[in-house]
């Protein structure tokens, strides 16, 4: 296509010669030479259609003057029959003509007006030119018609920010980041447009906030300068026999503030600048990082226990001898250490049973030995105490204070029979396990203490059974046959 004013040729999608500057019309004007053509032939077909032929021959009778004025209107009457013939189909043509011209460049604009591509050719060209209200409706339009072409959004965009319409850009911007259909390529140059806005207002805090919650990692990477991801701690919290060194660590350059005594750090604390060596006692480490933006990470905090001393023994209340009365054994150690024993003379350790007091001796004679372990995982030397429990002057003995219970039991349908099958429940039994001879209401009275155990029927996949206690425990009175049901709490045996 060329320029109507100077000729020139013209690139396709033109509104403005680029030579002259002459405004192109998209609507494609009729030819000179077709128009000239057309007329040409038109007076041609006319001309034909009211060409009369002369005679070569005239009679007498037709040289008569009489004769010759029939015979004018006789002509004038063919002639206007044969004008009428050739009229109506000439206007047909011409009416034809015209409406393929017009159809033609109607489909030609509707074609143009359509393309997405050509409506941002002619965006840029307006906006190039100063016609920004038009520039603003072409690249409109161009979305409308390829909503997914993202590139054209983050254009219009770039166009509202040199109109000084931030925020018009920023909602394209945002909308584009956050969108999933996105690839990471296009949400880069989103994520720049956004850069660009907050960093202009030195508003850095809203960029972080913003990568923070999108879910894009590769843009997250290209952008990390930015973010305040939270200081790291080389140990991890917890108990240490030793001195220890911590190291505090961040992802990207900035500077790590911290406090040792649980406050919240700030600019204003404490600058890390070296490891830090954490000796006897526990403490509480606090660090924040902040960026060279001043974007602030949340706070990281771990507790530190540095126990480097051996716990002393544990202090027993009872010492080893021979005891015809029911024997509480009481046992304490010093603040921190927890204490565990064992019954068969073995050495505790923490998968020993721990010591929660309600400790009597066994009946018969046994060895128990304790250990204080401390929260470090210290554990103190081995105290030992053997004890010999005779209850021959009782009136019932413990095996038949246990068939007592059990008749008891299943006197009150909690079990069926001596097996302690569970009624409408035969996949599990009740046990009652005999512990040891107890004090309930004084020290002269006594009690066998049995703990109710309920059992299922079936083996683990170890091999072991399966029990565990109900918390119920029962006593029967050594001299009357007595029961009564207890429970544990804090440390003693209690009626229910």
């Amino acid at each position: 296509m060329n320029c109507p004013k100077c000729g020139r040729p013209l690139k396709e999608g033109m509104l403005y010669c680029e030579h002259c500057g002459g405004e192109v019309n998209l609507v494609p004007e009729f030819d000179t030479q077709v128009e000239q053509s057309i007329a040409e032939s038109m007076q041609e077909v006319m001309h034909q259609g009211f060409e009369e032929k002369e005679p070569e021959n005239h009679t007498a009778e037709e040289n008569d003057p009489a004769h010759e004025k029939k015979a004018a209107v006789s002509a004038d009457k063919k002639r206007i029959g044969k004008k009428g013939i050739f009229i109506l189909p000439c206007l047909l043509a011409v009416a034809v003509i015209i409406l393929t011209a017009i159809a033609v460049t109607s489909s030609r604009r509707s074609s143009w007006y359509a393309s997405a591509q050509q409506q941002m050719i002619s965006a840029r060209d307006y906006a190039e030119d100063g016609k920004y209200d038009s520039a603003e409706e072409c690249y409109l339009r161009a979305i409308e018609l390829e909503p997914e072409q993202w590139e054209y959004q983050l254009e219009l965009a770039d166009f509202y920010v040199s109109q000084e319409r931030e925020d018009e850009a920023l909602q394209i911007y945002r909308s584009v980041l956050m969108n999933e259909e996105v690839d990471s390529e296009v949400k880069l140059q989103a994520c720049q447009g956004i850069v660009d806005y907050y960093s202009a207002a030195g508003d850095y805090r809203s960029i972080a906030q913003i990568l923070v919650e999108l879910g894009d990692e590769e843009v997250r990477a290209a952008f990390s300068d930015y973010l305040a991801e939270p200081v790291t701690f080389s140990q991890p919290e917890g108990i240490f026999t030793d001195s220890i060194i911590l190291k505090l660590s961040a992802d990207s350059s900035g500077s790590i503030y911290y406090t040792l005594d649980g406050t919240e750090p700030d600019e204003n604390g404490e600058l890390y600048l070296s490891p830090l060596y954490l000796e006897e006692g526990t403490t509480v480490v606090s660090a924040v990082y902040i960026n060279r933006y001043g974007v602030k990470s949340t706070v990281s905090t771990a507790t530190y226990l540095i126990d480097t001393s051996t716990p002393y023994p544990p202090e027993l209340s009872a010492y080893s001898g021979k005891y015809d009365y029911p024997l509480e054994i009481e046992a304490q150690a010093e603040e921190g250490s927890a204490i565990y024993y064992t019954v068969d003379g073995g050495i505790p350790d923490t998968d020993s049973t721990l010591y929660e007091g309600g400790l009597y001796a066994a009946e018969g004679t046994h060895t128990y030995r304790f250990v204080a372990v401390s929260e470090a995982g210290l554990v103190s030397d081995v105290i030992s105490r053997t004890f010999t429990i005779d209850f021959s002057w009782a009136e019932y003995s413990s095996d038949e204070a246990w068939v007592l219970l059990v008749n008891a039991q299943i006197e009150a349908g909690v079990i069926t029979d001596t097996e302690g099958t569970i009624a409408d429940h035969p996949e599990y039994v009740y046990i009652y396990q005999y512990l040891f001879p107890i004090s309930l209401d004084s020290e002269e009275d006594a009690y066998y203490l049995f703990a109710e155990v309920n059992r299922e029927t079936a083996l683990s996949e170890s091999g072991a059974m399966i029990q565990h206690r109900t918390g119920v425990y029962y006593g029967i009175d050594c001299s009357t046959g007595q029961i009564v049901r207890l429970t544990f709490a804090r440390g003693r045996y209690v009626r229910e």
